[in-house]
């Protein structure tokens, strides 16, 4: 595998992301189901998030710290990308690995909080000649009912509202998706 490579973009269509450990999960949803080769909780993508995968070979530099360091990393070059956005109160989440059935009701390494709301998912996956690590920025309100649906979990939906926030909520008006994707990639293109 050659240098890192990255890929930004917003989904058109809803879908519901799986983790390795949810493998066995057969949510009951019409959604389009994918799994990922990283561990966490379910992502319900679309429209409304912004992701990002940027792929490192395994003997970069940065893996030599693990993937704690690694994450907390690739979560930092988040802060300045959101800050030039206009979200200054922008922070990495310090404190302990929360799993969850639902990425974003979880917390971890390099995930970005903004009053205490998860506004970035961070996950990774560590292969034998490359490192894949994922991120997940919330550009407008998720229709969480949708996922909390998809599990039989329909409470789930005003604890995924009040444990997260998105850029729109943030700047307090609409984002262009389009710029924010371009700015994203000319971040990970220059510190990757």
């Amino acid at each position: 595998m050659s240098g890192p490579r990255a890929w930004v973009a917003v989904g058109r269509t809803p879908a519901l992301v799986l983790g390795r450990s949810q493998h066995a999960l057969r949510p009951d949803t019409a959604l389009r189901v994918r799994r990922r080769a990283s561990g966490g909780g379910a992502v319900l993508t679309g429209p409304w998030m912004l992701r990002a995968l940027l792929r490192l070979p395994r003997a970069h530099p940065l893996a030599r710290g693990g993937p704690t360091t690694l994450a907390r990393w690739f979560g930092g070059l988040h802060l300045p990308w959101l800050r030039g956005l206009g979200i200054a109160d922008a922070e990495l989440y310090a404190g302990p690995f929360e799993d969850h059935w639902a990425c974003f009701l979880g917390r971890g390494p390099g995930e970005v909080l903004v009053d205490d709301r998860k506004l970035v998912g961070i996950a990774q996956a560590w292969h034998r000649d490359r490192i894949l690590l994922w991120s997940a920025t919330l550009l407008e309100p998720s229709p969480w009912a949708r996922l909390g649906e998809a599990f039989g979990r329909s409470e789930a939906a005003d604890a995924l509202a009040a444990r997260t926030i998105s850029a729109r909520q943030c700047v307090g008006g609409r984002v262009e998706p389009a710029a924010w994707v371009a700015s994203l990639r000319e971040v990970l293109a220059a510190r990757a």
